[in-house]
């Protein structure tokens, strides 16, 4: 679990076929009654063929979208024995130990991914994650480079990189991945919430209230958002807006920590 400060926003299946699990889908929201059924239905293939590693990968996938990470370990780690040419079975299984917090493991399995795919933008933007969830920043932000180099639109390394960038305060270039992450990814709440900050800290004010205003239409329930647009305010000398923002702010749950990343 990553201790973070409440400022930078850092570093979330339903298979269409029991063999053809898709990586990409792992971290992104899912319907968790279709996982399920589609679980159940991988299992009950499973019992006629319980020696076919892509079935207990597909399995993995659906338990890894349920957030039920040791059973996808279990499952992914069954099929490399298997199979151990079984990549996304590896991939899975480091992105599962990683969020379960085997992440010194979860690395180890992404590399031996990486050896085989040697190009993958996903495979090196989750691993840099990871290195960076272990404060291993210089790893971290090599993975994210090698990332954007096969995909120069990858959003997440673009936004990932300008976190460390701002941390060390390279605060051009941070802006500079913020918003090729915004251009990648209008939709990508984190970003906006990340340049407006950086346009705050190099005193372009007008700017990052323009941009925290747009992190908020995203996301209207962001209390670190509400409070970076309180502090922008009073910045521009809109006290009672920036009052009013706070008291907002008083109302809404604390954020996960883990999803916030403090300026170095």
């Amino acid at each position: 679990m990553i201790r973070c400060a409440p400022w930078f926003l850092s570093c979330g299946l339903a298979l269409a076929a029991p063999l053809q699990a898709d990586i990409t889908q792992l971290d992104k929201p899912a319907d968790q009654q279709t996982v399920q059924a589609e679980a159940d239905r991988v299992t009950r293939a499973l019992q006629s063929a319980p020696r076919d590693a892509r079935l207990y990968t597909a399995r993995g996938a659906a338990y890894f979208r349920l957030r039920e990470f040791d059973r996808a370990i279990a499952d992914y780690t069954r099929a490399i024995e298997i199979d151990p040419k079984q990549d996304d079975a590896w991939f899975g299984r480091g992105m599962a130990r990683g969020r379960g917090g085997q992440i010194e493991k979860g690395v180890a399995d992404l590399s031996v991914y990486l050896e085989r795919n040697p190009k993958s933008s996903l495979a090196y933007t989750k691993r840099g994650i990871r290195n960076l969830w272990q404060d291993k920043l210089a790893a971290a932000e090599a993975d994210f480079r090698k990332a954007i180099e096969f995909n120069p639109r990858n959003a997440e390394a673009h936004d990932d990189l300008g976190v460390i960038c701002a941390q060390r305060g390279d605060y051009a270039e941070a802006i500079s991945h913020f918003t090729a992450t915004v251009q990648a990814d209008p939709s990508y709440q984190k970003a906006y919430h990340n340049l407006a900050m950086t346009l705050y800290i190099t005193g372009d004010n007008m700017r990052a209230l323009t941009t925290v205003d747009h992190a908020l239409k995203l996301d209207a329930e962001s209390r670190g958002t509400v409070l970076l647009r309180a502090t922008i305010l009073e910045a521009l000398g809109k006290t009672a807006e920036a009052k009013a923002a706070r008291e907002q702010a008083e109302f809404m749950p604390a954020e996960n920590s883990s999803e916030q990343m403090p300026v170095r």
